[in-house]
Parts: C-alpha cells; structure tokens; sequence
C-alpha cells in the first residue's frame, strides 16, 4: 500500500471524527508509519499544521489505545475537552489525581481512544507497571506512544525537563510499540538529542518548513510610553479594544513580572479590559485567567512566558512582546501560538539595548557546555531584532540553514519597507563602520581581553577614568575614538558580539565576587581575521542598528513607514474607511455568536464547536442542505 494514497477506509474515520475531508500528505506518511510499519517516529511540524492528527488517528481508527505524554496539565485538559466534543473518548493520567484508579480501571476496559499522561506519572513505577501491562493487553492494546512537546527531552532545549529526559525507559520497556517524538521547534542538533535520548529505534524523521506564512513580524525600539506603543499596533482611528475584539485574541508578553504588571496597569488605566498572568498570582487566578482566554472572554493577557504552553487557542491574533525575548528558539516557540488556524496574525516586538543585560546575566550561570549554544541564540535574537533584512529568513535559517521561502513583501517590517521605497534601501547601511570595528577590536586585544567593554571603550575616548591603566595612555588607540560618544561605542560592541568577531569569556573569581563567574570580552579567531586580514575586512558587511544611527554622523535619515500604517492594517485588511458590510461578513458574525452560544451550553472552548476556517467556508458558500453542510472540511 503506498503511503502516498490513503484507502478510503481511513478517509470515512477521517472524516467521521475529526471533520477533514483528508490528510495533508505529511500526516498520512506518519500515520502509514505508525499503522502499517510499526516504525518510531521523530516530528519537527510547523505549529498549525496538524501535529495532532498524527497520534489522535492511528488508536481511533484501530479501536486501540494511544499514551500520549505532555508537559502541562492545562494543555492535556484541553485537548482531552475538544477530543469528548468530537465523540472521541479520551482521558488524563497525573500524579495527583484523585480518581486515577477508577480511570486506569476504565482504560483497562477499553473505554478510552487517547490517554494522555505527566512525564511524572509515566516514568513512576505505578504508571511503568500500567504501561507494561497494556502493551500486552486484548481489550486495551496500546497503538502508540507520542512525547507531545519532545524538545523538553533534550538538554540543548529551551524548555529542557530531567522527566522529560527520563522517558526513554519506557521504549525500553515497551517493545514493539511505535513511539512518536513530536515538537514544533528542533534544530538539528535537539532532533538527534531526542532520538538518542528516546532510545527510537531507526526513527523515520519528519521536518516540515519553519516557515509560518500567514505570519507578519516586526520590530521597533521602545517609545517612552508603553500606552503609545501598544496603541501604535492599531490603527488611530480605531480603539485599541474595539480593534483586538474584532481581529481576535492577544497575548502581551513581558519579560519580568514587574513589567507585567506595568503594562496591564496602563491598559486597564486606558480603559482596555485585560488580564495578567504570572507566577505571583494565585492558582485559582491563573486557572480563570486561562480559562477566560480559551473561551473568549478576554481577549487580551499581559503575561510573563510561562503563559502559553498550555494554549491551544487556534485564533490568536496578535502576539506582542514587551521587551526583547530571552532567545531566538524561545521566541520562535512564543509566536507559534499566533495564527494557529493558518489566518494572518501579527507578531511584533518592543525593545531597548538593556533588554539583552538581563537574558546574558543568566548566562553566566549555565554549565559551560551548553552556555554557548544559548549565547549563540541570545545573540541571533538581537540580530533579528536590529536587523534590515528579511526577519523571516532569520529565523528560518536558524532551524535550518538551507531552508527557502518565497519572496513576499508582506512578510515583515523590513520587506514591506523595501516594496514600499522601490527596493532602495536605507542611507544608513551606506554608512562604512569598518574603522570604527577595527578600532574596538584593537582596543580589545590591546587591553588583554581581562575587561568588558567599558575599558576598551575609555581607551578609544581617550578617558581619565581611574578603570582604565594609566600604562594605556600611552597607546596609539587612546582617544583614538573620542570623536564619538560613550554609547555609540557599547552598541557597536554589541554588534561585534552579534557577528561574532567579539565573544564573551566567563572568568571564575574569588573573594569579593563571591566565586561567581564574571563577564569579559575578548577578541574571537573570526576577529582577528578582521584585524589581521584586509581582504576578509572588504567582504565583511557590517550594518548599523536603529539604535545607532542616531550616532552617526550627519546621516540623512531616511523616511521611515510609521507603524500605524501598516500595523493598524495587517496585509491585506480594508483600508477603506467606508468598508461596505458584506453578507459573508454577516453571515461569518452570525456564526460566530452561534458558536459561543453552544460553547458556553456545553462548557468547552468556541474553536472546539466550529474553528475560523470552517466558519469562513460557510460564510462564503453557505450550504442549502445538510448533504452540502457534511462536504464543507471541518463538518463532523
């Protein structure tokens, strides 16, 4: 049987419990591997293109029992909801569950498709035993097993669990069953951490582009008003509120809890009815804060990043981050919870230079062999932050270096800049900063690699300052700099971390210090190569940050598209003030107040009873029988 060509039989399943008319040929690939080669499987999926599928199907279609392993409660209690609304009979497996017993007597007789499971409770000698015991059982057979957020099994992971890391026991243990490994956000490296660390045996690996389309990003500096700045994301004429409520939902994401705090204050201030989420709050508030979310009744969350792993909420609009975020995977996974249902959604980030002080600090703290590899991706994130070109090919060639995408000017700030000024770019990037680099990196090596920037800095500027020796004064390099100032100085530093000619260097120290490891910097191999090599300098291209182009000299600064202007529309909204209402539009409220009205009947989220896309479809071809309404994709 070809894997390319599902029989119909899987389609009449397909479509009975989960509405789709058929399968997205990755899906049916993984499925085939499961059913009909028992193989084990590692899945990098795009988030949105339907990682669930993969290990909902194969136990629904064989009447058998799938174990399906997730980090969150909340996330797992979700799912297990949307899976009852669909018929599907499914339940959950934790440590402290209180009726864990009656439910593993239920599983054992076969009530249950999908069983979803802590990592805690899978790898604890009860649950081990209860596994063992099902993958031999008749009434209960398990199909498969999946690892639900897998990148939390490996070390060089953003969300790295020791549970998590545990769980290969169970492939040990569980012979013969297929294992499914499945995350959104893998680089090549974390993909084979997961498979060694799974025990897979040979897995049939499974990437699909990290690209996400109907995603448009963007950037810009902090203003000194918080207020201004979210205000500055819609368009003028419009309320914020009234503007969110009709695009849907937003998550306004802050990197502290004081800052969390902050920002829901001025929006509440304003009038703009939001809630905060953070480790501070209560449980119970937590648990309503996510639970309004879900069911649409706010539709804004100010939160800090331990919101939203549990979210599975298809119409997130906007995702917003108030302050620069901790990394480049991290951010990747973050604004992977906008557009899940494949509309176009809006991912935008507010930041300063400081904003990167705190995510290094932290750094320092990590064992040293895996603090490069997040510096690296602390360091790529300032990059996308500050860069002029395309931000979708940076991230996307984080994951996967070889990775293509289209050319499309709708894709971020920058490309949309570009269409807009005829593909002439900035008079900024003409801007040569090949002396000024070469100066630092001189001044680095010539101060001995022993400080950060602050000393090299003082030689340049031709300083008094009591940190800079007096031995240096005598350097052909002091005041070398002094025509620009103190803080042009730090950003280009910073800049020469991010491309790598400059590289930090941990020093453990005694005393005063406590034994904790503090930052120098020091000139790396790449560095040297620019100061030794004037051919490798020529093809070097350094290009100037926002933030310091305000420093260079008398540079005519180009024009700049306001973000209300593009950001109040996202590509491809009405600008049309006189927007005339269509009777898709009509219809397309309509249902939407249809299905919030039957979501609150059955105390479940509105997207469970119909998503956005199935909606739409009806909107623009409503059906005249229930024959045509059983066709329309998305139709159980």
């Amino acid at each position: 049987m070809a894997a390319n060509s599902p029989p119909a039989k899987y389609l009449s399943v397909l479509k009975k419990y989960f509405g789709y008319n058929e399968f997205r040929p990755m899906q049916w690939r993984i499925i085939h591997s499961v059913l009909n080669e028992r193989k084990d499987n590692c899945v990098v999926m795009a988030t949105g293109y339907g990682k669930s599928l993969c290990y909902q199907f194969p136990p629904v279609f064989c009447n058998g029992v799938g174990i399906i392993i997730s980090p969150l409660i909340s996330l797992m209690q979700d799912q297990v909801l949307s899976l009852q609304v669909k018929n599907i009979p499914a339940t959950l497996l934790g440590t402290a569950q209180k009726d864990k017993f009656t439910t593993m007597e239920d599983i054992r007789a076969g009530k249950y498709r999908l069983v979803y499971a802590t990592p805690e409770w899978s790898i604890s000698d009860g649950g081990a035993r209860f596994l063992k015991e099902l993958a031999s059982s008749e009434t209960a057979k398990i199909t498969l097993v999946a690892i639900d957020e897998a990148h939390c099994v490996s070390q060089w992971g953003m969300d790295f669990r020791k549970s998590y890391r545990r769980l290969g026991a169970l492939k040990t243990s569980l012979r013969g069953v297929p294992f499914l490994a499945l995350t959104a956000t893998a680089t090549p490296i974390v993909q084979r951490d997961i498979c060694e660390s799974l025990n897979l045996s040979l897995p049939e690996l499974t990437c699909t582009s990290f690209d996400r389309p109907n995603l448009f990003l963007s950037c810009s500096v902090k203003g000194t008003s918080i207020l201004s700045d979210i205000k500055s994301l819609f368009n003028s004429q419009d309320h914020v509120l009234s503007r969110i409520e009709k695009k849907g939902s937003c998550i306004i994401y802050c990197p502290t809890k004081k800052k969390v705090d902050e920002v829901a204050n001025c929006l509440l201030e304003d009038g703009i009815k939001c809630e905060m989420y953070h480790a501070d709050l209560g449980l119970s508030v937590r648990e309503r804060v996510h639970k309004d979310f879900v069911r649409d009744k706010v539709q804004v969350v100010v939160a800090t990043v331990a919101f939203g792993m549990g979210i599975d909420k298809p119409d997130v609009r906007r995702i917003i981050h108030y302050g620069a975020p901790q990394d480049i995977e991290t951010y990747y996974q973050e604004i992977g919870r906008a557009g899940r249902d494949g509309e176009q959604s809006h991912c935008h980030v507010f930041y300063q230079q400081s904003d990167f002080s705190l995510a290094k600090h932290f750094l320092s703290t990590l064992d040293h062999k895996y603090r490069n590899y997040k510096e690296s991706m602390t360091r790529k994130i300032e990059r996308y932050l500050q860069t002029d070109e395309c931000r979708r090919r940076v991230i996307v060639s984080h994951f996967d270096p070889s990775g293509k995408i289209e050319d499309n000017p709708q894709c971020c700030d920058n490309c949309l800049k570009s269409e807009t000024k005829g593909n002439v770019k900035s008079n900024d990037s003409a801007y040569d900063l090949t002396n000024d680099a070469l100066l630092l990196l001189k001044a680095v090596r010539d101060t001995g690699g022993c400080y950060g920037l602050q000393v090299p800095i003082h030689l340049l500027r031709g300083s008094n300052n009591k940190k800079l020796p007096s031995k240096y004064h005598s350097s052909e390099l002091f005041g070398a700099g002094g025509n620009k100032p103190d803080e042009y100085w730090k950003l280009l530093g910073g800049l020469l971390l991010r491309e790598f000619l400059l590289e930090d260097k941990f020093v453990n120290t005694s005393g005063s210090f406590g034994g904790f490891p503090i930052k120098t910097i020091k000139v790396s191999g790449t560095g040297y190569d620019f100061i030794n090599n004037d051919n490798y300098r020529t093809g070097f291209a350094l290009k100037a940050t926002p933030e310091m182009r305000p420093h260079l000299i008398k540079l005519n600064r180009s024009k700049v598209i306001q973000p209300g202007t593009w950001l109040g529309h996202m590509p491809g909204d009405s600008t049309d003030g006189l927007h005339r209402i269509s009777l898709e539009e009509v219809v397309f409220d309509a249902l939407l107040k249809f299905r919030v009205l039957v979501a609150t009947d059955l105390d479940c989220m509105p997207y469970m009873i119909l998503d956005n896309h199935t909606i739409q479809l009806l909107a623009q071809n409503p059906p005249n029988t229930i024959e045509e309404l059983a066709k329309i994709d998305g139709i159980t």
